[in-house]
């Protein structure tokens, strides 16, 4: 099962995965101080400067990471491409990152502009250096498996993101650039999450849904087409920002018919699978795939009913749904290549893959994440419970940072007792 599609003697070292998923729950911690911090009528709006502070903390610090780190061990592994160097391409990129990360959100939180500069410089070039390098590397491959296509169309999906990131900076700066900053702020923001997140999501799900859960292929067309269909619409929207208001509006609800359709698909292969038993992770990828169809269903409503409680109730569903798969991709990724290097090392107390993450912690840890949503409709109603909000994201990072660390100190525990 775990060697179909997959090329594990190329397989990067442990570390190079394991310090990009590990700066997750510093991050996570870090959102629910920067709620903690603010006042609860600037929490009602999504454009002020703490705002935009915490949404990119989450994006780039949790999301972000869990990201490229995914990155770093598909290419050599599900696409066969090995990179020169990994480890040290690891170690300055997540460095860079971090950084560049911390000093974007302070320079927004602080209201400390000056910083803008070395943040931005900082993440689009380590941002710019992935999609250049992993481009090259997976042009290069023959045999360009759907999952292939997938990351290529996400990095380009990056690309774009990382484009109208400089844009937005240059009108925030002054500089007219024919958009006006609000649209460009959608424009990036759309490419940042659903070009490259959700196509990167689309592309990971091909492969381990059918590999971890044991469930029939995606179909053909989705498998093939969506990724592509989901950047297409992105690029081609993106100048009726300026020409037809109304066209946006259009693509913005061809767009989600793909991310609904992704998502009913994901949840019928899920009950398909052959393995009966829900773990927790099956659990995270339903509840993720239900928030994103319920978002996408309450921006078709708006269309018809006008209301900001619909547009910032789908943008947080939508969040919680990236940070639902997230989770539920690091509890399969992180248990397996502990085993897998383990097992590569010819260690014979190598524990079974179920046992590295004990199932009762992913068990707490989802009961969280589910009062994490209800907490967050709340908070939309009554903005005091944004600080309960935020005690729960506090201590969902606790509890996660908790599991991935157990899993890291068994790996490192019992490597060096290998036979090989």
């Amino acid at each position: 099962m775990f060697s179909q599609g997959l090329s594990l003697d190329q397989a990067p070292p442990f570390s190079v995965i394991l310090r990009f998923f590990l700066t997750i729950p510093l991050f996570m911690f870090l959102v629910s101080l920067a709620i903690f911090g603010m006042d609860l009528h600037g929490l009602a709006y999504w454009d002020s400067p703490k705002m935009v502070a915490i949404v990119h903390l989450l994006l780039l610090g949790v999301v972000g990471m869990a990201m490229v780190g995914a990155l770093f061990q598909m290419l050599p592994v599900l696409a066969g491409a090995s990179m020169k160097e990994p480890l040290f391409h690891a170690r300055w990129i997540h460095l860079v990152m971090f950084i560049g990360t911390l000093l974007l959100t302070m320079a927004f939180y602080f209201e400390k502009f000056e910083l803008l500069h070395p943040a931005m410089a900082l993440l689009l070039g380590s941002l710019s250096f992935i999609v250049v390098l992993m481009l090259f590397k997976l042009l290069s491959i023959d045999n360009k498996t759907p999952s292939v296509i997938g990351m290529i169309i996400s990095l380009n999906g990056l690309g774009f993101g990382l484009l109208f990131a400089v844009l937005v900076t240059l009108t925030f700066m002054g500089v007219d650039v024919g958009f006006l900053p609000s649209d460009l702020r959608t424009i990036h923001m759309h490419f940042m999450l659903f070009g490259w997140i959700t196509v990167l999501i689309m592309a990971v799900a091909f492969q381990v849904i059918e590999m971890f859960y044991v469930t029939p292929s995606y179909p053909y067309i989705i498998r093939k087409w969506f990724p592509l269909i989901l950047l297409t619409l992105l690029v081609v929207q993106f100048p009726f920002y300026i020409i037809s208001e109304s066209m946006v509006h259009i693509f913005d609800m061809l767009i989600g018919m793909v991310l609904f359709t992704f998502a009913v698909v994901t949840l019928r292969r899920l009950s398909q699978r052959k393995r009966p038993v829900a773990d927790t992770t099956v659990w995270l990828w339903r509840t993720g795939l239900f928030a994103l169809m319920v978002a996408v269903v309450l921006v078709a409503v708006m269309t018809v009913v006008d209301h900001p409680l619909l547009l910032d109730s789908a943008a947080l569903l939508f969040g919680y749904f990236i940070i639902s798969i997230v989770f539920a991709m690091s509890y399969k990724i992180v248990p397996f290549l502990v085993w897998f290097h383990l097992n590569a090392k010819g260690v014979l107390e190598c524990p079974m893959m179920g046992d590295i993450i004990p199932s009762q912690y992913t068990q707490w840890h989802l009961w969280l994440h589910w009062l994490l949503l209800v907490s967050l409709f709340g908070a939309l109603l009554f903005p005091l419970l944004w600080k309960v909000t935020a005690l729960i994201f506090l201590m969902e990072s606790l509890l996660y940072g908790r599991n991935l660390f157990g899993a890291t100190k068994i790996y490192y525990t019992l490597k060096d007792k290998g036979m090989l």
